[in-house]
């Protein structure tokens, strides 16, 4: 599985830029960054041009690229108690399981420690790359998407933890799942296409009906009033072909600008719903 996020790139985008806006006007959002700040040593905001997530299904490594303040960043893990070390000639610090090292000056990678090291001795050895199955689908990415994920086993979940909810509605499609290409772009607007491949044109019809009645499923709780909420799922269009499965939609910015604030209700009824169904 790859990731990626072209933070710069979405940061110049106009859609971006109008809800930044509203979302620096919020106390609350500051705080919440200057804390995040403070913990990093850097402004992820600023510093950070682009991250990448790679996981062969056990052990996921995120890189991220950009100006990062290399002394500050080495006292801030040394005083933490972060062990550090030298491994193939990049600075390592480890606690625990888990590492930080620097690939480049502006290159950055966190994951677990034999993660990190199976990184490092690839990159000394010439080997890794990506393999041609993900490079497929790579190539099969809307040009101008700048967040983005293919996966070439399955459900792209790569150990994210989820409400037992979710995982229990995600149970009944990810073993008919055998890959997934998906990709969203902004401008003033967002775009979002994705392709889900399946085992068979019956497990295609499974995840199509799933995707279609979690759709349906929040419609159901949603009030009647909220009628930008329904504009937000009509939008959302789920298609067959064979023993693929494409979901895209088109949402306008004055759209997102009046869902934004509905979706923590919208996404607690639903939970309810769930539970009760359960």
């Amino acid at each position: 599985m790859l990731a990626g996020i072209e933070l710069q790139k979405l940061e110049q985008s106009a859609l971006y830029q109008h809800l930044q806006g509203e979302w620096n006007q919020e106390p609350v959002n500051q705080e919440h960054m200057n804390q995040v700040v403070q913990q990093l040593g850097f402004d992820p905001r600023k510093d950070v041009t682009a991250v990448l997530i790679a996981s062969n299904g056990n052990a996921p490594i995120a890189l991220a690229r950009g100006k990062f303040p290399m002394q500050q960043l080495q006292a801030k893990f040394q005083a933490q108690h972060m062990q550090r070390a030298t491994y193939k000639g990049h600075e390592v610090f480890s606690r625990g399981e888990d590492a930080v090292m620097f690939v480049r000056n502006d290159v950055m990678a966190v994951g677990q420690t034999r993660a990190i090291e199976r990184l490092a001795d690839e990159a000394a050895e010439g080997g890794g790359g990506i393999p041609h199955a993900l490079q497929d689908r790579l190539a099969k990415l809307r040009k101008d998407a700048t967040v983005w994920v293919v996966s070439d086993h399955g459900l792209p979940l790569m150990g994210v933890p989820l409400q037992q909810n979710v995982k229990s509605a995600l149970s009944n499609i990810e073993g008919y799942v055998t890959g997934v290409t998906a990709g969203a772009a902004f401008d003033q607007d967002a775009h979002f296409q994705g392709d889900i491949d399946c085992i068979s044109v019956e497990g295609a019809q499974r995840v199509h009906d799933a995707l279609r009645g979690g759709i349906g499923l929040a419609r159901l709780a949603t009030n009647d009033n909220a009628l930008d909420m329904l504009r937000l799922y009509d939008a959302i269009n789920v298609s067959k072909e064979d023993k693929r499965v494409k979901v895209n939609a088109d949402l306008s910015s004055s759209l997102i600008d009046k869902v934004l604030p509905h979706l923590p209700q919208v996404r607690q009824r639903v939970r309810q719903r769930l539970e009760n169904a359960q």
